[in-house]
Formats: C-alpha cells, sequence, structure tokens
C-alpha cells in the first residue's frame, strides 16, 4: 500500500471512530483512551466484557511490563526512511504487525451495530481492513453454528492473507473439519490456541459433553497437526521456555507468545516478560509471534527488539472495527506503521533486523 495520509490525519480519523465505537460499546467496553485494563479492574468480567480475568492482572501487566521499557534513541545519522516491511507466510506485507485472534466477545453482544451479533460482516471488515492497509489478520474460533466457515469466507477474497485460529476441541472431527475450510478459502495459515484450556467455560475432554469441549494436545499429537496440514501451523498460547521446546520438536512453523488477553490466568506474566528467554532457546527453529498489551508503534518495537518476528494487537482493532468497519482497521493499521517507523528513524534502525536487544534499556 502506499501510505499517503501523514500521521496526524491518521490520528484524528481513528480517533472519530473511538468516539463512534464508544456509543454502542458501553457499558462493556468505555473505550478509554489508554486500554490498559484499569479502567474495567475487578469488574464482573464474561464473554460480554472486554476486561479480563479476575483482577484484570493478567491484562494490567502485560501493559505495564511494556511500558517499564524504554529505547534507546540516536537521531545523529543519514537521512533515510525506515524499511518496517517482512516477507511471512509467502506474503509480502507493510508491517510486522497483525490483529490478533478474539472470538467470544463476537457473538454476544448486543448493540446498534452492524458488526455485533454478525461476525461474518466484522471478519470481512478486520481482514479486508487490515490487508488494504498492508497488515493481516489472525481471526478466532466459536462452536456456534456457521461461525468458523462464515468468518473464513473473506479470506477467499484477499489472496488467502489470513490467519485462522482453530481451537484445540476435544472432537477432533470438529478440528479437522475447520483445516478443510480453511483449505477451500486458500488461508496462508493456521494457528491453534491451546491455552483455550483456561478458558473454564469451554474446556471438557469429552467430545460429547454439553460445553463447548476443548482439552490438550501432547507433542506426538502437534507432531500429527504439523504432519497432516498442508500450510504453516502457529501455536497459541505459549509463555514458557518449556512449551517452546516442546513446540520447535513438534516441528511447528511457529508459535505465539500470549496469555489470551489475560483472560486464563487472573495474574499472569507479561508476555513481553518471556520473549527473550524463548527466542534463545528456540533461535531460527521456528517463528516467534507475540502479542499483550501492545498499544502503539513503541510497543511493537519493543517486542520486536525482545526477539519476536512480527507482534499480534487485540483489543484495538476491536474498538476499530466496531467504529469505523473496514475504514477503521485500516486506519488503525496505519497508525502502527507510522508509529513503527517513527520510532526507528530515532533508534536509527533502517529496517527491522537493526531493530535489536540493545535498543532497550529495562530496569527492575
Amino acid at each position: 500500500m502506499e501510505h499517503t495520509k501523514n500521521y496526524n490525519d491518521v490520528l484524528l480519523e481513528y480517533a472519530s471512530y473511538q468516539n463512534e465505537a464508544r456509543k454502542v460499546m458501553k457499558p462493556s467496553c468505555h473505550v478509554c483512551k489508554v486500554c490498559n485494563g484499569v479502567a474495567c479492574a475487578g469488574r464482573y468480567t464474561n464473554s460480554l466484557e472486554m476486561g479480563a480475568k479476575g483482577n484484570n492482572a493478567g491484562f494490567i501487566n502485560s501493559c505495564k511490563a511494556l511500558g517499564d521499557i524504554r529505547i534507546e534513541l540516536d537521531v545523529v545519522h543519514d537521512d533515510y526512511v525506515p524499511d518496517t516491511s517482512l516477507e511471512l507466510f509467502g506474503h509480502q506485507f507493510d508491517l510486522p504487525v497483525f490483529a490478533s485472534p478474539i472470538a467470544k466477545i463476537l457473538t454476544d453482544y448486543e448493540y446498534p451495530s452492524q458488526y455485533f451479533n454478525n461476525n461474518n460482516a466484522y471478519a470481512r471488515a478486520l481482514l479486508e481492513g487490515c490487508y488494504e492497509a498492508g497488515g493481516m489478520a489472525w481471526l478466532g474460533d466459536n462452536k456456534a453454528e456457521g461461525y468458523f466457515e462464515g468468518q473464513i469466507e473473506a479470506i477467499r477474497d484477499i489472496d488467502g492473507v489470513g490467519v485462522p485460529t482453530i481451537k484445540p476441541w476435544a472432537d477432533r472431527d470438529e478440528f479437522w473439519k475447520r483445516v478443510k475450510w480453511c483449505n477451500e478459502v486458500g488461508a496462508m495459515a493456521i494457528a491453534t490456541d491451546l491455552d483455550a484450556i483456561g478458558l473454564g467455560y469451554q474446556y471438557s475432554g469429552d467430545p460429547n459433553s454439553k460445553r463447548e469441549g476443548v482439552c490438550a494436545r501432547n507433542v506426538e499429537e502437534l507432531k500429527e497437526i504439523v504432519r497432516s496440514v498442508d500450510k504453516p501451523v502457529i501455536i497459541k498460547g505459549i509463555m514458557s521456555v518449556k512449551a517452546a521446546v516442546k513446540c520447535a520438536e513438534a516441528g511447528a512453523y511457529g508459535i505465539l507468545i500470549s496469555n489470551h488477553g489475560g483472560n486464563v490466568v487472573e495474574g499472569s506474566l507479561a508476555p513481553c516478560d518471556v520473549i527473550a528467554d524463548i527466542k534463545k532457546a528456540v533461535g531460527d527453529s521456528m517463528k516467534v509471534f507475540a502479542d499483550g498489551g501492545v498499544r502503539s508503534g513503541e510497543d511493537v518495537f519493543k517486542m520486536l527488539a525482545l526477539g519476536a518476528d512480527a507482534v499480534g494487537i487485540g483489543r484495538p482493532y476491536v474498538v476499530a472495527v466496531y467504529g469505523g468497519g473496514k475504514a477503521g482497521a485500516s486506519i488503525y493499521t496505519q497508525k502502527i506503521y507510522w508509529e513503527l517507523q517513527n520510532i526507528m528513524r530515532l533508534a536509527n534502525c533502517r529496517n527491522l533486523k537493526e531493530i535489536t536487544r540493545d535498543k532497550l534499556i529495562i530496569r527492575k
């Protein structure tokens, strides 16, 4: 994409979409100017809410840990336009950023918006908006009738640029049915969120249970998935070196370091706290993706410097789509693009490879 809008215009447009989203998302989300989990801490949270589990500490910790990291600046250098582009899954992207997979909240709201209770419309707006701005979107999973196959349909129209996330269903037929649908629309990769077993309302090892029915997967089962899926497989919900090494052993294309937005462990570690150790352990054997509390291009820079290959953003994309549809997703992606390019120039990084650990100042 040719990014012709300047940063100030992008910010003004995004603010207008925030205002529109604010009209329909209350009381579940106040669309705070700073989305860090503080304002929604201690509230009763379920699938209707934008907060996190329990006291919100997992959500808050993610944002605070990133905020505590500083970036070392070096403004004495030749003039240049930083190159934020990268290649993934056989596609070229303008920036190393994706919309993180979100599912449950998209089916349970009842507010006056074409995107509430219509995940097909939401997913299409998200996918197309990210794609048109040079980014990409990952999609979530839900067992509601028609949900999964409906939301991934738009991937067919954008050259396969989308990553559906399939839950580790206890009913294996449910899992492989979704893989088949992903192949039919030409999705460039799939992910599976193993940490879904921490969502209490979904866990059930019994495929005949009335619950939604997810269960754990061991290394051998992951190997079978990797062998049987004819596209890159990413394992989501990895928050330790132990788990990351197992994913590498299984032959995964990559992992997504994520605490599920703080929704599976009340006082979870921040994803940014574990990236460096995981990257050191797995090296270049697989791609390392990470999300959790990312709210700006500077946050993206920090995650990349710690060792991530690309970075996910969750809740702000929901706000962007609910406020502005496809245009909202596009303008938010452009916002992150300009912010990342700006901090790269300030830190003297001509390209993504020059965003390294020595560019960060971490004081604890």
